[in-house]
C-alpha cells in the first residue's frame, strides 16, 4: 500500500468546449503549489495538437491512433503505472472530446491500481451554446454529451460571454443541474472561472461503475491532413465558413502565403472560427477534422485545391 495515493483528474468535455484553454489556466494554478504533476493528453486522432499547445510541462504523455475511453484503456493503465514510478504528486487527464468519462473513470479503478491512486475526479467543460442546442444534434452526440456531464463532479459551462443574457445562462444552469443534480457549477469565460454557482453534492463524490450504461461512438471519423507550404489565407477561411455540418471541429497549425513566417493555430468547432498567431514555430503544417461519417474523399480533395492552387 501506497502511503500517499496520487490524485488523477480527468478533464472532459465534448469537442471544442474549451478544455485545453480551461486546462493552461488550471495546470498554473496546480504548479504553483509545488506539486509534481504530470499530464497526459489523449487526441482521436494521429495528430496531437493539443500536446503541441501545451508542450511547457515537464511530465507530458500523449496517447493518439484512438480513445482513451475505449481503444486505450489498457494503455492507460500503463502509462499510469509508469507516471508512479517517477514519483507524481498528481495526474491530469485530457480526454479527446468523443470520450466518455465513465469509461475512463472505469480504467482508473483497474485492480492493479488498487491503493495507487485515489479515485479520479472528472470536470467536465460544457459549450454553453452548443449546450442548449444539443437536442439538434444526433442522439449518439446528445447522448454523449449528457454522459459527460452526468459521470462529474465539476461542471464548468464554458463561453458564458457568447451568452444572449442571464436568462439564457440560468436555462444552462437548470440543465445541467437536470443531468447531475449533485455536481459543483461554475461559470467560466475563456477558460477562466468567473463564477462559482453551486458546490452540489463534493462531499459525496457519486462513483461510477460498470453497471453504468456507456456508448460507442463508431460515427465519430477523423483527418488529418498536411499542407506543405503556406496556403492563401481568404480561401482557407472560405473553406471553413463552408464547412458542413456533421463537421464538428477542426485544429491544427497553418501558415498564410502573406505571412509565410508565422504560424497560425486554427480551431474550428459549432460553426465558430478561431485564428491566433503562435510566432515563428517549427510546428507541422497539419490539421485535423472531427465530425460524423466524413466524406474524406471529398475533403482532401478541397483541401489539395487548396494547397495546390
Amino acid at each position: 500500500m501506497f502511503k500517499n495515493q496520487i490524485e488523477i483528474i480527468i478533464i472532459n468535455g465534448f469537442l471544442g468546449s474549451g478544455k485545453t484553454t480551461f486546462l493552461k489556466h488550471y495546470m498554473t494554478s496546480l504548479l504553483k503549489k509545488d506539486e509534481k504533476v504530470a499530464l497526459i493528453v489523449n487526441e482521436f486522432g494521429d495528430f496531437d495538437v493539443d500536446s503541441h499547445i501545451l508542450d511547457q510541462y515537464d511530465i507530458q504523455l500523449s496517447m493518439t491512433q484512438g480513445c482513451i475511453c475505449c481503444d486505450l484503456q489498457q494503455d492507460l493503465v500503463a502509462q499510469i503505472h509508469q507516471l508512479v514510478q517517477q514519483n507524481v504528486d498528481r495526474i491530469v487527464i485530457e480526454a479527446t472530446g468523443i470520450a466518455n468519462p465513465i469509461d475512463i473513470i472505469m480504467a482508473c479503478q483497474d485492480n492493479s491500481l488498487e491503493g495507487i491512486v485515489r479515485y479520479p475526479e472528472a470536470i467536465c467543460i460544457v459549450d454553453s451554446l452548443r449546450f442548449l442546442s444539443r437536442h439538434t444534434l444526433t442522439t449518439q452526440t446528445e447522448q454523449l454529451m449528457e454522459d459527460q456531464i452526468r459521470a462529474s463532479q465539476r461542471i464548468m459551462i464554458n463561453k458564458v460571454d457568447q451568452l444572449v443574457d442571464d436568462a439564457q445562462c440560468q436555462k444552462v444552469i437548470e440543465e445541467v443541474r437536470k443531468i447531475s443534480p449533485n455536481c459543483a457549477i461554475s461559470l467560466t469565460q475563456f477558460g477562466e472561472i468567473q463564477q462559482s454557482i453551486d458546490n452540489g453534492g463534493m462531499g459525496q463524490l457519486q462513483k461510477v461503475t460498470s453497471d453504468h450504461r456507456h456508448h460507442a461512438h463508431a460515427q465519430y471519423q477523423c483527418l488529418k491532413y498536411a499542407f506543405e507550404n503556406p496556403i492563401n489565407q481568404d480561401e482557407f477561411v472560405k473553406f471553413i465558413l463552408n464547412l458542413p455540418d456533421n463537421i464538428l471541429r477542426l485544429k491544427g497549425f497553418v501558415t498564410f502565403r502573406n505571412m509565410p513566417n508565422e504560424t497560425i493555430l486554427v480551431q474550428f468547432a459549432n460553426q465558430v472560427p478561431l485564428f491566433d498567431t503562435v510566432g515563428q514555430t517549427d510546428k507541422p503544417r497539419t490539421i485535423v477534422i472531427i465530425g460524423e461519417h466524413l466524406d474524406t474523399a471529398k475533403l482532401r480533395n478541397q483541401l489539395d485545391m487548396l494547397q495546390f492552387s
